[in-house]
């Protein structure tokens, strides 16, 4: 028979205990909304109920993020749940709303649902175990994280069978998944459990101290949590798994389902982003031994683009030679202006700007130093056709410019001014040039500047502007276009500098000019068939959505699979047979409950089933874009080849919980005989996987910058 009784903790002295520190903590330590860079409402805002769905939470501005008080910012932490890493990552969020954020802090788990339901929050925050009777009550999101639940104790109290539990009293905290798995061994071993409730507002840390000091024998912890608490707790130890692989997650209203598909979109983009995005300021050794090379750029159509699902552009094709020829892969990071690309730069985000940026002095005084030039351009004054034209710099007087503050000319045209030539300058800061010739069209001024390789690409798909004057019309006095370094970089600026002496003007450069530059026809092309922002990004998004949805899945990520499998081709058949939009095989299509792979919604119906399917095969311990990573190298090569690859992965000494850097470099091992023949499952060309996951990470953080 299974047993409860009061707590056994002596919870006068406890409560007390708790109350105080709870109350100085609380006066001491106040956040400081800037930290986040968000607008954070004031400490104690009005309550109010709120009922609806991601429209009625916008048209009141707040997100309502609801957490147990031991992990709040102003309250007893929950020692080892990334309690600050979740709020961060929930700020974002709504940040990534446009909402401010109002955190509700109740003081007992048992209450996180109830306050939910009620409508007096919006979003659950917190380690919330994804239950039967939990999904009743509450949308989750997809899994955070999978973990286990462990017993702890005193190392001499320690059990290794289940069927010992009745042996110790022990203590949880009500309402938490804990009781679920101690009911169920008691009913499965016929025990009767000595087991208490912790006292509301109780935290993790309170049930160690308590172990420590006698007051209970054993409690129950989330292995994430036990791995951190553990370390200030040398007498303690896990001794027993209770449960293995407990999936996670936040939750939101049975009521709020668009607001949960939000939350699940971000929490895959986020995770994905940040992983691409680490910040080291590495050096040339570094970087070799990384074996990649982190590119800062900007969308537009010179330096990196979408053209279907292909990722295109000047400065990448001229920066990944570089890398290729290095024996380095390449990883690109798009910024929204150049003073993001230097703050990136200097901060560690990533290794060099390529982003046709203009070598200058100003630039330069801010912590910049530039490769050899690979690129020298006019600087040219253009007007709309039909508009006023001139043809000196003098007849300016009297006219409207255009300008991004951010770019070179608006320092010489603000010399122009101080020579006394009289014209207004209008300032649209973080402003692309084809932004800004759209609002010269527009009527919006009467002239731009603009560097003539981009004015190039803007007249190949245009007739309605004019080039008016050079303004730098001398072949002495033509902008350089180069590298952005930090000046630390001398390494890295010596192989680049090599590299452009060695290519420039030579047949892969004009080639590589031609295409983007030169060729009518083809620019013409990729300016039809480029992705823009808010324009769909494949035939297919209307099938992908909704399934996207009902697997918890940023469609994004599934739109660039399914361009890597298909390039968006119904009918498409490989040598083995897969078929579809997501060249599933007909027999795996058969076993999900598919057939008429050709037919699109089928076709993607499969692909999204067997993603799904394949996700569950890692049930293990794994952050939430590693899940991913490994379930896309497996859609790829198959589950056992992954698995091979962790198992050798660990064996060399890296994390066989990683994919870039890790695991990724034991599957292109897998080829070696010397490797696969100690494989369970044999040879695999590695390869394949490993470019297929980079290819599709890479595309789909392009996609996020345009959708």
């Amino acid at each position: 028979m299974w047993t409860r009784k009061k707590i056994s903790l002596k919870t006068h002295t406890l409560g007390l205990l708790t109350a105080i520190v709870l109350l100085l903590v609380g006066c001491a330590q106040e956040t400081d909304p800037q930290e986040h860079n968000l607008q954070v409402s004031n400490p104690e805002p009005e309550a109010y109920v709120e009922l609806g769905d991601l429209k009625a939470i916008g048209e009141r501005g707040t997100l309502r993020l609801i957490a147990p008080r031991f992990d709040g910012t102003t309250a007893l932490p929950r020692d080892g749940i990334p309690a600050q890493h979740y709020q961060q990552i929930a700020e974002a969020f709504a940040q990534h709303l446009q909402l401010t954020v109002q955190w509700v802090y109740v003081d007992d788990f048992s209450a996180l649902i109830p306050t939910l339901q009620r409508g007096e929050g919006d979003v659950i925050v917190t380690n919330m175990t994804v239950t039967p009777s939990r999904q009743e009550q509450v949308l989750f999101s997809r899994p955070i994280n999978k973990i286990s639940e462990l017993l702890i104790s005193r190392a001499e109290d320690a059990i290794e069978e289940p069927a010992l539990l009745s042996t110790l009293s022990l203590s949880v905290p009500e309402s938490t998944a804990y009781l679920d798995t101690l009911q169920t061994l008691s009913e499965k071993h016929e025990l009767s459990l000595n087991l208490s409730l912790a006292k509301p507002g109780t935290s993790d840390k309170d049930r160690l101290n308590a172990i420590e000091s006698g007051e209970i024998q054993a409690t129950v912890l989330d292995s994430d949590v036990a791995k951190r608490l553990l370390l200030d707790y040398p007498n303690l130890r896990s001794s027993l798994v209770l449960k293995r692989h407990r999936p996670i997650a936040w939750a939101t209203r049975i009521s709020s389902p668009e607001l949960r598909n939000k939350l699940n979109e971000f929490l895959v983009s986020h995770h994905l982003q940040a992983s691409a995005n680490e910040r080291d300021q590495r050096s040339w050794a570094d970087i070799k031994q990384r074996g990649r090379l982190r590119m800062l750029t900007l969308n537009n159509p010179a330096s990196y683009f979408m053209w279907r699902g292909e990722l295109m552009g000047f400065d990448l094709d001229l920066t990944k030679k570089f890398a290729e020829e290095n024996q380095l892969q390449i990883a690109v990071i798009l910024k929204d202006s150049i003073p993001e690309l230097i703050t990136a730069l200097q901060e560690g985000e990533g290794d060099v700007i390529a982003a046709s940026l203009t070598q200058s002095l100003e630039r330069e005084s801010m912590g910049l130093q530039f490769s050899r030039p690979y690129l020298k351009v006019s600087e040219q004054l253009v007007g709309r056709k039909g508009g006023p034209s001139v043809t000196a710099v003098e007849q300016l007087a009297t006219q409207t410019i255009g300008v991004n503050p951010e770019t070179v000319f608006y320092g010489a045209f603000k010399a122009l001014q101080d020579q006394g030539i009289q014209f207004q300058l209008k300032e649209y800061p973080k402003t692309t040039t084809e932004s800004l010739i759209d609002k010269l069209v527009a009527g919006d001024f009467d002239f731009a500047a603009v560097d003539s390789h981009l004015l190039a690409i803007e007249t190949a798909h245009r007739d309605d502007i004019q080039l008016n004057i050079e303004l730098n019309a001398n072949s002495e006095q033509k902008a350089n276009i180069a590298w952005g370094l930090r000046p630390d970089q001398t390494q890295l600026k010596e192989k680049l500098d090599a590299f452009i002496k060695k290519e420039y003007r030579g047949l892969f450069y004009n080639v590589t000019f031609n295409k983007y530059f030169k060729n009518s026809r083809k620019m013409r092309k990729h300016q039809a068939d480029r992705v823009l922002a808010g324009e769909d990004l494949s035939p297919y998004d209307h099938l992908v959505k909704p399934l996207a949805k009902q697997y918890g899945m940023d469609w994004r990520l599934i739109v660039s699979q399914m361009y890597q499998e298909s390039k968006f081709r119904p009918k498409a058949k490989s040598f083995a047979g897969a078929r579809g939009l997501m060249q599933v095989m007909p027999r795996t299509a058969r076993e999900l409950g598919y057939k008429n792979l050709e037919q699109a919604e089928n076709g993607v119906a499969a692909g999204m089933a067997y993603m799904n399917w394949l996700e569950q095969r890692f049930p293990g311990e794994l952050d939430l874009q590693e899940r991913i990573f490994f379930t896309l190298a497996a859609y790829n090569a198959g589950a056992g080849h992954v698995r091979d690859a962790r198992r050798l992965a660990g064996q060399l000494g890296k994390d066989p919980n990683r994919w870039f850097g890790h695991v990724e470099e034991a599957m292109l091992l897998l080829a070696k005989p010397q490797y696969h023949k100690k494989a369970r499952f044999g040879y695999v060309r590695g390869s394949e996987p490993v470019h297929y996951v980079k290819q599709i990470r890479d595309r789909y953080l392009g996609y996020l910058q345009v959708n």
